[in-house]
C-alpha cells in the first residue's frame, strides 16, 4: 500500500537547541506538533538532502555543522554526525543537486566552505574554504550545479559569484567575481529565484530594500535592474533591517520579512520580473525566517524575538495574506521550512 505524502513544517530553535516538526493540515493549514528533537547545538538554517532522508543544520552561534537521519514516518531526527569547522557563525548551508557536497556560508569567520558528503549523507572532509570576507549570509547553487552565489551583508556589502566543479567540488571565482550593490549601506542578505530561473531577488539587510536581477544561465552572473524599498511608503524608522525573501511557487508573487517594522511585504511579479508592492502584514517581533508550503496555499513566519510563529493563508488570486493562527514554538526560532515528505 502506497503511503500518502505528508506536509510538515520544520522549525529550528537556536535558544532551545531543538528542531521541531509540525504536521500541516492540508485543508486548513493548521499545525500540530509531531516531534521535538535535540539539535546538538544552537540550531540554525536547515536543508534536506536531495535524495536521502538526511537533514543538515548549520549551528549558528557556533562553529559546527550537523547531519541528522530523518524518519519520515515518525518525524524524528537522529544525529548522524557533526563537524567543527573552526569558522564562526555558519549562516546557511545547501547541497548540490546530487547530494555529493555541502556548501556553507559564514557570517562570523567569513567565506564559504565545501564539505564532501558520505554515501549515507554524513558530513565528510572539508575540501575547501574560500575567504570572501565576513558577513556571508546565504549560499545559492544553480540547478545545473555550475555556479554558486553568496550574498554578504554590511560592511562586506557584496555578492560573490563562483564557478563550481561538480567532479572536484571546488569553487573558483567567476567573471566578474563580485556584484556590488548600488550604495555602501545596502547589505545583500538572502537570495531567491523565480521558478523560470531567469530572475533573482536579493533582499538587503541594512538598506531595507530588495533588488531584482537578470540571471545569465550561461555565465552564472547577475545584473541588477530594479532596487526598491521593502517598507510602506512614507514609513519613518530608526534601525530595523530585512531578513529573508521567498518567491511563491506560481512565480507571481515575492515576499520579504522586515525586522523593526515586523512585517511580511508582498510584491507582484511582472512578466519581466520587476516588482510592485501590494501589502504589508504584521508578524511576531523580529521575523528572521518564513516559508511557503509546497502547495502555495499557506505561509508561516516565526518571530525570533517573540518565540512565536504566525500562520497565513495565501489568497490564490491576489497573493494577499490572511492570518488564521499564531502559536508558541520555543526560544529564538531561526529557520522555518515547509516541505512534503514523500
Amino acid at each position: 500500500m502506497t503511503q500518502t505524502p505528508s506536509t510538515v513544517v520544520f522549525v529550528s530553535l537556536t535558544g532551545d537547541e531543538e528542531i521541531k516538526v509540525y504536521d500541516l493540515d492540508s485543508s486548513s493549514g493548521a499545525l500540530r506538533l509531531r516531534t521535538t528533537n535535540p539539535a546538538h547545538g544552537p540550531s540554525g538554517a536547515l536543508f534536506l538532502h536531495p535524495t536521502l532522508d538526511v537533514l543538515y543544520d548549520a549551528h549558528v552561534e557556533s562553529t559546527t555543522l550537523a547531519s541528522f537521519r530523518l524518519d519520515k514516518t515518525t518525524g524524528q531526527v537522529t544525529l548522524l554526525n557533526s563537524v567543527d569547522t573552526g569558522i564562526g557563525i555558519p549562516a546557511h548551508s545547501v547541497t548540490d543537486s546530487q547530494g555529493r557536497y555541502l556548501l556553507t556560508a559564514y557570517y562570523g569567520g567569513g567565506g564559504i566552505t565545501v564539505h564532501r558528503l558520505g554515501e549515507d549523507g554524513s558530513i565528510g572532509e572539508q575540501i575547501q574554504h574560500v575567504q570572501t570576507g565576513p558577513k556571508a549570509h546565504a549560499v545559492h547553487i544553480s540547478p545545473d550545479d555550475r555556479f554558486v552565489i553568496v550574498p554578504h551583508v554590511c560592511p562586506t556589502n557584496k555578492t560573490s559569484q563562483f564557478r563550481f566543479d561538480t567532479e572536484t567540488g571546488l569553487l573558483t571565482e567567476n567573471e566578474p567575481a563580485v556584484l556590488l550593490p548600488p550604495d555602501d549601506d545596502t547589505g545583500p542578505r538572502h537570495i531567491c529565484f523565480r521558478p523560470a530561473g531567469d530572475v533573482a531577488y536579493i533582499i538587503n539587510e541594512q538598506g531595507k530594500t530588495i533588488s531584482a536581477h537578470r540571471y545569465d544561465s550561461a555565465s552564472g552572473t547577475l545584473e541588477r535592474f530594479q532596487h526598491l524599498s521593502t517598507l510602506p511608503e512614507g514609513w519613518q524608522q530608526e534601525g530595523g533591517s530585512t531578513a529573508h525573501v521567498e518567491v511563491h511557487p506560481n512565480g507571481r508573487w515575492a515576499y520579504g520579512s522586515n525586522r523593526g517594522h515586523d512585517s511580511i511585504v508582498g510584491f507582484n511579479i511582472a512578466e519581466d520580473g520587476s516588482l510592485t508592492p501590494f501589502g504589508h502584514y504584521p508578524v511576531p517581533a523580529s521575523p528572521r525566517s518564513f516559508n511557503i508550503d509546497p502547495s502555495g496555499r499557506f505561509l508561516y513566519c516565526a518571530g525570533e524575538a517573540a518565540d512565536r510563529m504566525k500562520c497565513f493563508r495565501v489568497d490564490p488570486e491576489s497573493g494577499a495574506l490572511e492570518a488564521f493562527d499564531e502559536i508558541e514554538v520555543g526560544h529564538k526560532p531561526f529557520w522555518v521550512m515547509a516541505t512534503t515528505l514523500d
